[in-house]
């Protein structure tokens, strides 16, 4: 047993030897039910119901081999050799069956006669107990532990923190002992107390056993529970370390497997530079992670799960273009992970096609707007910060997320104004919120009724029938006559204002209340107002006619899917906004390319049939005899208002829509994606959005047409590499270090880095100290040999330097980056490296 596969096809046939029965992966989507996280992010989650006793375990013993996903992780992929989001655990599970000796005895004959680990390697911890739990420690484990042959001296009483296992709050819990292997001294810190629970990378956990016992009452107290329970998880990916004996799970079987499909398309190796390990690491995590969440359903979006794919396919794709690898590469990065793991996973085989599909369609997105993106950075990164407002930019035009962001200044060691950046986000929601109207606390006291009239007009001479002043500029009020919709029925509020016909003074529309019986109350901000005063309502033509034409289109769309999906693709919810609709709806899968495509043709079809749109009110056994579409859960009165598109679509709907299909324009999907297990989402535009969107993609598809033009006219032509020249300024062997410090000029700043990194490599072990002046502006870059690592400091040297040329800096102890406005003194600035390096170095 040496192979990551062999390590997990060879745990389950062990268990299952042992009476237990193999449950299969569940997706990485948890359950409806299960709101505790995003993703699975823990071996046992799946089974969380058989613990908690809201259901019975399909057998008393099972075994799993469960996908895991970590987003709390995603910005440490990279930075180190054990940071993973994607990993999978195998586990163990005993329902009031075997407790801790029977734990104990099955992992100790897995370890020794499966794996074949020296014993002299191996170190347990058991909990050393808590006065607050009122718990001792764990003599039944240690005794268990003892009796099999652990050496005392290598059992650790570690406390509640380290070893206590919870759900986080009341439910149920008990104490657990963890099972390391010791990497040796060598890699130790060299403290004389160093044991497992030390931070140091000696040790390394990688099989816990949880002894489920105890439930934990709000009041802290403990009792027993009705059957003691074990849970258990070992790393797949650690063990496989420890079985192959690697520095770190990125130098396994699988992950390599990956790295060297990278190497060959970019022509980078792993462990060729830094700037290639992190990449390295960053791909082969992140490209597995990606391709098991498409497999189970998850698209790229900006909210939840879809948010979280966004980010590692981004981070993904940013530092491929570092290694030099050029998209498209997804699906073949797909296409490697799948192969690695179809055995395990054979469900990744059968949707390998839709998997390349979600990934590079999200990878042709962003790689468009990535080279602009980077060049807004880099514009930014000279000033020796980027600005919240930068930040901001790049998240809201260039689709960067912070995260992306914060990363990139993090290698240049520049600072992230990152209150500047949530300010401006904030911003932009109470924007959206002024917009959507949301509804507030209601102050307002009266008896008078508003008649809406929106239905019919948007604009209305009216009276203020009741007024009631809020402070801070703002008041309610309750109109004779309101063309103001309130939020319902998945259509936002309408925007608008109210102007004194008198004086002239005009207040904005900030919230729109539903009130029974059709009443509304309306919340203004803005001052000359009062009850009795007469009034001009009116909701531009420019935000109500777009939104009544998304939601018209929601109701074709609504009949478009189940005419190609099938008659469950029924509503889920939805929005319908100015901007764009959102429709959620019940379907078991990613909605395939081809069925995109008819349904957009299909709602396209019958918008340029010009159906007429009708509304009307009937009671609701007349609504359900003519079939109208209902949404389960819905709560309807005896009569309700019926939308009927021309005999296409009868759907029950208090929304404003527009008189004839036509009115909509052209509808355009602009994502698909996951919701939640069995909900899918689709975002689509109408009407003038969709046609600022259509003539863009035209527009870029005619400079991609000339572009193509004039490489055919100009023939075929090879990429120049780029020729720096570097002027030294010393070079010399100081103490046993090959100290290089040069000048360059007119080239940006990952040139010189991607020079330091060829010096460096010429002269082990080198420092070199490189800066060039480009566009009145000054880089910097101090790259060090790893060994170096504790003699000198990139971070220091690179910060004495760039206070020459009134700049700043930082990075890591053997590379940092700077920046400056001052090309001037870039002599100077390099002589202050020369100065530090000597110095440190003497």
């Amino acid at each position: 047993m040496k192979t990551t596969a062999e390590l997990r096809a060879g745990y389950r046939e062990f268990f299952e030897s042992k009476g237990h029965e193999f449950r299969p992966s569940a997706s990485l989507i948890p359950r409806a039910d299960d709101r505790s996280t995003l993703l699975i992010s823990a071996g046992m989650q799946p089974l969380m119901p058989f613990f908690l006793g809201f259901e019975e375990p399909p057998a008393p013993l099972l075994t799993t081999v469960q996908k895991v996903f970590r987003t709390p992780d995603i910005d440490q992929v990279g930075l180190d050799g054990f940071h993973l989001t994607f990993f999978e655990m195998l586990g163990n599970f005993s329902f009031g069956q075997y407790f801790k000796d029977g734990a104990v005895e099955l992992a100790w004959e897995f370890i020794f006669e499966r794996m074949k680990l020296d014993l002299d390697r191996i170190w347990v911890s058991v909990f050393a107990g808590d006065p607050e739990l009122g718990l001792d420690e764990d003599e039944v484990a240690i005794g268990a532990w003892e009796r099999i042959g652990m050496p005392p001296e290598r059992i650790v009483r570690l406390p509640r923190a380290d070893n206590f296992w919870s759900v986080g709050g009341p439910g149920p819990c008990g104490p657990d002992s963890e099972i390391f292997f010791d990497w040796g001294e060598d890699v130790g810190c060299g403290r004389d107390e160093c044991a497992p629970g030390c931070e140091c990378e000696r040790f390394l956990e990688f099989w816990n056993l949880v002894f489920m016992e105890f439930e934990l009452h709000g009041d802290g107290s403990l009792t027993p529970l009705p059957k003691q329970n074990i849970d258990t998880g070992l790393g797949l990916e650690r063990g496989a370390r420890i079985l192959q004996q690697v520095d770190s799970v990125y130098d396994t079987d699988g992950y390599q497997a990956i790295m060297r499909w990278l190497a060959e398309r970019s022509g980078v190796a792993y462990g060729e530079s830094d700037l290639a390990t992190k990449a390295h690491r960053i791909l082969a995590d992140h490209g597995r992670g990606m391709t098991f969440l498409a497999g189970d359903g998850v698209t790229p979006s900006n909210e939840g799960r879809g948010y979280v794919m966004r980010r590692v396919i981004r981070r993904a794709v940013q530092q491929a273009g570092s290694i030099g690898l050029e998209p498209p590469f997804l699906a073949g990065l797909a296409g490697v992970v799948i192969e690695q793991t179809a055995e395990a996973y054979p469900e990744l085989a059968a949707a390998q096609e839709e998997i390349e599909g979600v990934l590079s369609a999200e990878e042709d997105r962003f790689s468009e707007t990535l080279a602009r993106g980077l060049t807004l950075f880099e514009e930014a990164a000279a000033d020796g910060e980027i600005s919240g407002e930068e930040a901001f930019r790049l998240h809201d035009t260039y689709g960067f997320p912070l995260e992306l962001t914060q990363e990139l200044a993090r290698e240049r060691g520049l600072p992230v104004d990152e209150d500047g950046f949530r300010e401006r986000m904030e911003e932009q929601r109470t924007r959206s919120r002024r917009a959507g109207a949301a509804e507030v606390e209601v102050r307002l006291s009266a008896d008078a009724r508003s008649e809406f009239v929106g239905y019919e007009k948007t604009e209305a001479l009216t009276a203020i029938l009741a007024y009631e002043d809020l402070g801070d500029g703002r008041f309610q009020a309750k109109l004779e006559q309101s063309p103001f919709y309130p939020e319902g029925g998945g259509q936002v509020t309408d925007a608008g204002f109210i102007e004194n016909e008198e004086t002239g003074a005009r207040a904005e529309l900030v919230a729109a209340t539903h009130l029974p019986d059709d009443d509304q109350v309306l919340t203004f901000e803005g001052e000359g107002f009062a009850a009795g005063v007469r009034v001009r309502a009116v909701v531009p033509w420019a935000v109500r006619f777009p939104t009544m034409a998304n939601h018209t289109a929601t109701h074709l769309l609504h009949k478009a899917l189940q005419e190609v999906l099938g008659e469950h693709a029924r509503q889920a919810g939805s929005a319908v906004r100015p901007d764009k609709l959102r429709f959620d709806f019940a379907h078991p899968q990613a909605v395939t390319a081809e069925e995109r495509a008819e349904i957009e043709r299909r709602v396209n079809e019958a918008v340029f049939r010009n159906l007429p749109v009708r509304a009307y009110i009937a009671p609701i056994a007349e609504a359900r005899r003519l079939g109208a579409m209902m949404l389960f859960g819905e709560k309807y009165g005896d009569e309700v208002r019926v939308v009927d598109i021309a005999g296409y679509s009868l759907e029950l709907c208090g929304g404003t829509h527009v008189r004839a299909t036509a009115e909509i324009g052209p509808f355009v999907i602009t994502s698909e994606s996951s919701v939640g297990s069995g909900t899918r989402r689709i975002e689509a535009v109408t009407s003038g959005e969709a046609y600022a969107l259509l003539h863009g993609r035209a527009k870029e598809a005619e400079e991609l047409r000339a572009e193509l033009e004039r490489a055919r006219r100009e023939g075929p032509r090879r990429e120049e590499k780029v020729d720096v020249q570097v002027e030294p300024r010393s070079e010399e062997a100081i103490g046993g270090v090959n100290v290089f410090v040069g000048q360059a000029s007119g080239v940006d700043a990952e040139v010189l880095l991607a020079e330091s990194d060829r010096i460096k490599q010429e002269r082990p072990p080198a420092a070199v100290v490189l800066g060039a002046s480009e566009d009145g502006r000054v880089h910097l870059v101090a790259n060090f040999d790893r060994s170096l690592e504790g003699r000198l400091d990139a971070v220091a040297v690179i910060r004495v330097a760039a206070a020459e040329v009134g700049g700043g800096g930082g990075g890591r102890p053997t590379m940092a980056r700077a920046g400056g406005r001052n090309p001037e003194k870039l002599g100077d600035a390099l002589a202050k490296a020369e100065e530090a390096l000597r110095k440190a170095l003497a």
